[in-house]
């Protein structure tokens, strides 16, 4: 090293030479570098419009208001009942009418009510050829509506060969939910719904089937083409089910040019963000699929790291420089290294963070009950921050004298079932408002009491659950590592997530009893 050192020093010409091959490796790594953080960034933002679309379409189809007005129908109207058990005519002229007026108000083609034997009682269509008469039984949407679960099926009509959307609900035997289905009314729409939600997506957009079908998308020329490989026995499958029309009847579909797996993929020879998200409609044969790709080519990274190159090029040039006219060139280069290696992992967990956050909190979205969001949240403590024991209590009404045990995680035998504000540590933080860290030597002198019993994890982290200044419960966990300023961040974030959930889960089970009067 010495020997190399003063060679430089003797030569000026070779060290300066070495100078700029330093600086410019250094500049290729910090662009490197510098475009990765950016392609990064840009594939979390289009996981988050990926979940964001799908939950878009869920709440235009199967969570809109067509699902409503025919859940509905099969629930309370009287005369869809006689319809489904045939003890009617068919096509009796005020079914018929009501069956036109819920098809008119949202935009429906057809709506049409299947009896218990499969076969279509009563119908409207906006073409004027009614669908009376045909068997649906082997419909898969038929089939999940008397199994008792509303359901949205996406299909190519064999008679029309266009796409289409049955929204279907099952006709209960009385107007008690619990009551078992003796038939279906189902609507079939268009796809305008679903289309209009892609299309205005700057890159490629596509809904997936089950089976790996694309069926709807902003580029039309990829409608029909197939996601993965297209074996004999997976086309066999696809064409039994009639689901995509005659598509397939003569040729085989053609393959997507590009995989669907997230990150970042190929395409066209060129760089894209891939995310993929899951749309619900109960189809038996899984979820869809929302698939979101963007050129990052286009995007402002390959400027990003070009400017950042050259700076850290011209920069590096320059110290490099004066640290071998001052003996100090290899201290130099480790801390610069070092300061450009700690920007890059800072900036990458930034963005798992980040990525972390908006999934936990769309989890929280999808959870059913206070019971259920309560041990979506300890899973996802247990998933980022590595808990090792948690418990959620929270107050069941405003003004309950004491919160109630929602959900625990492995926590010992006799947890409270109930704990009162100032009740041991946790009850503490509710009166104070404020949370509380337990660590280190703190441990060591104090014997923890509270929701988990005795314990003397690595640290403890309680927060109330606050919306305002209103106390809606608290959380605890316990971790096996020291807690740092991130993990402190990161808890309470999830803690305020939790708190508007369980806010939002408050009012719609408040909400519920209303709704329920005002119904007809």
């Amino acid at each position: 090293m010495r020997y190399g050192m003063a060679l430089l020093i003797r030569s000026p010409g070779l060290g300066w030479l070495a100078a700029l091959l330093v600086a410019v490796l250094c500049g290729i790594l910090a662009g490197l570098l510098a475009v990765s953080a950016r392609h990064d960034e840009h594939l979390s933002r289009l996981v988050i419009d990926a979940e964001r679309r799908s939950v878009e379409i869920m709440s235009q189809t199967l969570n809109g208001n067509v699902m409503g007005a025919l859940s509905l129908l099969g629930a309370v109207a009287q005369d869809i009942k006689f319809d489904a058990r045939g003890e009617v005519p068919p096509n009796l002229p005020r079914i018929a009418g009501l069956l036109e007026d819920v098809g008119r108000s949202h935009d429906a083609q057809g709506v049409f009510v299947v009896g218990g034997d499969g076969i279509v009682h009563s119908s409207w269509d906006s073409s004027g050829r009614p669908s009376t008469g045909l068997n649906v039984t082997f419909r898969p949407y038929y089939k999940m509506a008397m199994s008792g679960r509303d359901n949205v099926y996406a299909a190519v009509s064999l008679a029309r060969g266009d796409r289409a959307l049955y929204f279907t609900a099952p006709v209960l035997a009385s107007v008690q939910r619990s009551s078992g289905p003796i038939g279906a009314v189902v609507a079939r729409t268009g796809l305008d719904r679903v289309d209009g939600l892609l299309q205005n997506h700057v890159g490629i957009a596509l809904l997936l089937s089950p089976q790996g079908v694309v069926f709807a998308s902003n580029r039309p020329e990829w409608v029909g083409h197939l996601a993965g490989q297209a074996t004999f026995e997976r086309l066999t499958a696809i064409r039994a089910l009639k689901q995509f029309g005659a598509m397939f009847d003569k040729t085989d579909p053609p393959v997507l040019p590009f995989s669907i797996a997230p990150g970042i993929v190929r395409i066209g020879g060129r760089s894209h963000a891939l995310a993929v998200a899951d749309v619900q409609w109960n189809d038996p044969y899984g979820s869809w699929q929302v698939v979101l790709a963007e050129d990052l080519t286009v995007s402002k990274a390959a400027s990003d790291g070009l400017w950042t190159g050259g700076a850290v090029a011209a920069a590096m040039l320059v110290i490099v420089g004066l640290l071998l006219k001052l003996l100090r060139g290899q201290h130099a280069q480790v801390m610069a290294s070092r300061r450009i290696e700690q920007y890059a992992r800072e900036q990458s967990q930034s963005a798992e963070r980040k990525n972390r956050r908006a999934e936990a909190a769309m989890k929280l979205q999808r959870a059913r009950g206070v019971s259920d969001l309560a041990r979506v949240f300890l899973a996802e403590a247990h998933d980022i921050l590595g808990a090792l024991q948690g418990a959620v209590y929270v107050y069941e009404r405003d003004g309950a004298p004491s919160m109630t045990l929602a959900a625990s995680y492995a926590a010992p035998a006799g947890l409270p079932g109930e704990m009162a504000a100032g009740a041991g540590l946790l009850g503490q933080c509710v009166v104070d408002r404020s949370g509380r860290v337990l660590a280190g030597d703190e441990m060591e002198a104090w014997s923890i009491r509270s929701g988990l019993g005795n314990a003397r994890p690595a640290g403890i982290l309680m927060e109330p659950l606050m919306l305002d200044d209103t106390p809606l419960g608290a959380v605890e966990i316990a971790i096996l590592h020291r807690p740092n300023t991130a993990d402190i961040q990161q808890f309470r974030e999830l803690a305020d997530l939790l708190a508007l959930n369980l806010e939002i889960q408050r009012r719609q089970a408040s909400a519920a009893p209303v709704l329920t009067e005002a119904s007809p």
